[in-house]
């Protein structure tokens, strides 16, 4: 069960193909799913239903009213959390699992605190590709749209280590992840871009909510994406031997 988070609020940066994606990824795979949009704020989550929480991109703006609207069911959002179910959040999305955000103005827009990191907004965007290794060896790459630097306080982990691009804070460390709670500023989008990456996580998602997974990606059901990556990390290489 894929819950599609306030897709008419959080709606930048392919969202939609992401979403798109991993419908295609499941069927791949023979895991028999549903995906559910859920659009208001008002009305509560029934926290029970999803396995997993994608959360699209959105402009920074969003995330104090998107916080807000979490916080009124922390106690749900915490059950889900600890059951180890799955949020993805994708880009600026990220500010709404922080423990807080400066804006320009110097105002605090506190977080959910599920990620330890702090954001704060930058005075010019940055934009370029990305590349980044995750723990387990799996390469991603795709775009990033940096509107805010991120600091990881200490003992957050990273969801990676980067290859090519800009890291967080401008170092080497990309994204954040504790237990299933996963924040990347890689956009493309993500998951079509990199569907052994996704395929990875929605195996374990399906194989925690008691579904058995008998479906593999073959090498040839992903061959366009692979020959594209490595196109695509081709031209990165020559970037950085050019800096």
């Amino acid at each position: 069960h894929i819950l599609w988070l306030y897709p008419d609020v959080l709606n930048i940066h392919g969202g939609r193909g992401d979403i798109m994606g991993l419908l295609h990824l499941c069927n791949m795979l023979d895991i028999p799913v549903e995906i559910e949009r859920w659009d208001t704020m008002r009305s509560d989550i029934p926290w029970e239903w999803p396995d997993l929480i994608y959360m699209n991109s959105g402009e920074l703006k969003c995330a104090g009213d998107v916080v807000k609207a979490l916080e009124r069911q922390r106690s749900g959002l915490d059950k889900f959390v600890e059951k180890g179910k799955y949020i993805i959040s994708i880009a600026s999305s990220g500010a709404i699992l922080a423990q807080q955000t400066e804006r320009h103005d110097g105002s605090i827009v506190k977080g959910l605190g599920l990620l330890d990191m702090d954001w704060k907004e930058r005075e010019s965007v940055w934009g370029d590709d990305i590349w980044f290794k995750t723990p387990d060896g799996r390469e991603v790459i795709g775009n990033q749209i940096q509107v805010a630097d991120v600091f990881l306080r200490p003992g957050q982990k990273p969801l990676g280590e980067l290859v090519y691009g800009r890291g967080n804070n401008g170092g080497t460390d990309e994204g954040a992840r504790t237990g299933n709670v996963l924040f990347t500023s890689c956009l493309g989008p993500l998951v079509t871009k990199n569907p052994e990456f996704a395929a990875d996580i929605l195996k374990r998602a399906a194989e925690d909510a008691g579904i058995r997974v008998n479906g593999i990606l073959r090498p040839e059901d992903v061959e366009i994406e692979r020959k594209s990556a490595e196109y695509i990390k081709s031209f990165m290489r020559g970037k950085m031997k050019r800096e």
